[in-house]
C-alpha cells in the first residue's frame, strides 16, 4: 500500500514539474547591437586601378662605348650605386693629353708673366711696342690656358659618365644591353624600378572631379584585402573619347606587387550629414524595409526606413531613428515587434568596405 502511495506521489511531482516547464516563458532572443550614428558621407563609385611605381626609369648612359660591366636583374640598389660600367680606356688617354697640355700651357703663361714684370721694371728704358706685344702674347696663353682646361673638365665628365649611377633606390627589373655590347647614349640600357614608393593609377569619370579633393580618404579593394588610403593627386584633363581624368592614391605604407588590379573608392556625390546604421541592420520586406530598435527596457521596435547612400559597412537611413539608439545587428531576422532580448558583447566598430561584385 505504501509503494503504491509513493508511485502516486512521485507521478503528481513529476505532472506538476512538466506543467511548470511548459509554462515558463522562452528565454529572450540574444542579439547583437549597433548605434545609429550621423555621419558627413557621399555617394561611393568603383573605378578600376592598378598598382604603380613613383620612380620607374628606363635608363640610358650619357656618353657611348663598350659595355664592360652590367648589374643583373633582380639586383637591389642604392641612389648612387654603378649599374653599368663603359670601358674608358681612351678617355683616359685623351685626359692625359689634355693633362699636358693644361701643364705646359701653365708653364708658358707663368714665363710670359714673368717677361712681362721685367719689361714693366725697365721703364722708359724698355719700348713700348716690346711691352705692348707681350701683353697680348700673355692675354692669348691665358686664353688658351683656359680652353685647354674647360677641355680636360669636359673629358673628365665624360669619364665619369662612363659610369650609371642609380638615381634612387630600387630592383634592376629589366636588361635592354649585355656586356661586350656598344652603348649607344641615346639607347636605353636598364630599366630601374622603385618597389617602396608605390601608388594607384586610376581613371575616374571627368564628372567626379568637382566631388573629390587631393587628401579625400578613399579604400582600395584588393582581393580580400582593404587598405584605407588618401587621394595624392587628380589631373582633372580628359579627352573627348574617354572622358575620364587620372587619380592618384598614395601606397606608401603599404607593399603590393606592381601591376596588381585593384579597385578604387571615389566620392560620385556631394557629401552631406545623414543617419547611417550598419548594412547588417536592415531587414528586407518585400512590402517594407526596416531596423529593430532596442529600447532601454530591452524591448524591440521595428521601425521602417528608407535607405539611401552606403558609406563602408554602414548606410544612409531616414525614418524615425535618433543619434544613439541601438539596432540590432545579429539575431534579427525572426525578432516580432515587442519581444524582449538580451543583450550580447557588441562587435568592436569598423569602417570596412562592401564590395559590389
Amino acid at each position: 500500500m505504501k509503494l503504491l502511495l509513493n508511485s502516486i506521489l512521485l507521478g503528481l511531482c513529476i505532472t506538476s514539474v512538466s506543467t511548470i516547464a511548459a509554462d515558463a516563458p522562452p528565454p529572450a532572443t540574444l542579439v547583437v547591437v549597433s548605434d545609429v550614428e550621423q555621419e558627413q558621407i557621399a555617394e561611393q563609385t568603383w573605378i578600376p586601378g592598378t598598382v604603380v611605381s613613383r620612380f620607374d626609369s628606363r635608363l640610358t648612359t650619357e656618353v657611348s662605348g663598350v659595355i664592360k660591366w652590367v648589374a643583373q636583374v633582380g639586383d637591389k640598389v642604392s641612389k648612387g650605386d654603378v649599374i653599368l660600367k663603359l670601358d674608358d680606356a681612351f678617355l683616359q688617354l685623351e685626359q692625359q693629353q689634355a693633362d699636358a697640355t693644361v701643364s705646359q700651357l701653365k708653364t708658358r703663361v707663368a714665363l710670359l708673366k714673368r717677361q712681362q714684370q721685367r719689361l714693366e721694371k725697365l721703364g722708359k728704358n724698355a719700348a713700348q711696342d716690346s711691352l705692348d706685344a707681350k701683353e697680348a702674347d700673355l692675354a692669348m696663353a691665358e686664353q688658351d690656358l683656359l680652353q685647354a682646361q674647360i677641355s680636360l673638365q669636359r673629358i673628365e665628365l665624360q669619364l665619369a659618365k662612363t659610369s650609371l649611377r642609380a638615381p634612387f633606390n630600387g630592383t634592376v627589373v629589366e636588361r635592354f644591353k649585355q656586356v661586350g655590347e656598344f652603348s649607344q647614349s641615346s639607347t636605353v640600357a636598364l630599366r630601374l624600378v622603385s618597389l617602396q614608393d608605390l601608388e594607384v593609377k586610376a581613371n575616374a569619370p571627368l564628372e567626379h572631379n568637382q566631388f573629390n579633393h587631393i587628401g579625400d580618404e578613399v579604400v582600395i579593394w584588393q582581393k580580400s584585402n582593404q587598405i584605407h588610403s588618401t587621394i595624392r593627386a587628380l589631373i582633372p584633363v580628359g579627352d573627348e573619347r574617354s572622358r575620364t581624368m587620372e587619380v592618384r592614391v598614395d601606397l606608401a605604407d603599404h607593399t603590393l606587387p606592381i601591376g596588381s588590379a585593384v579597385r578604387v573608392s571615389i566620392a560620385s556625390s556631394e557629401s552631406h550629414q545623414a543617419l547611417t546604421v550598419h548594412r547588417d541592420a536592415l531587414i528586407l520586406r518585400q512590402d517594407k524595409v526596416y531596423v529593430n530598435v532596442i529600447d532601454n527596457e530591452l524591448n524591440n521596435k521595428q521601425v521602417t526606413v528608407i535607405p539611401g547612400s552606403g558609406f563602408y559597412d554602414y548606410i544612409e537611413v531616414s525614418g524615425d531613428l535618433q543619434v544613439g539608439q541601438q539596432v540590432v545587428i545579429r539575431g534579427a531576422e525572426n525578432l516580432r515587434d515587442g519581444e524582449k532580448v538580451r543583450l550580447k558583447t557588441p562587435l568592436a566598430p569598423q569602417k570596412t568596405l562592401t564590395v559590389a561584385r
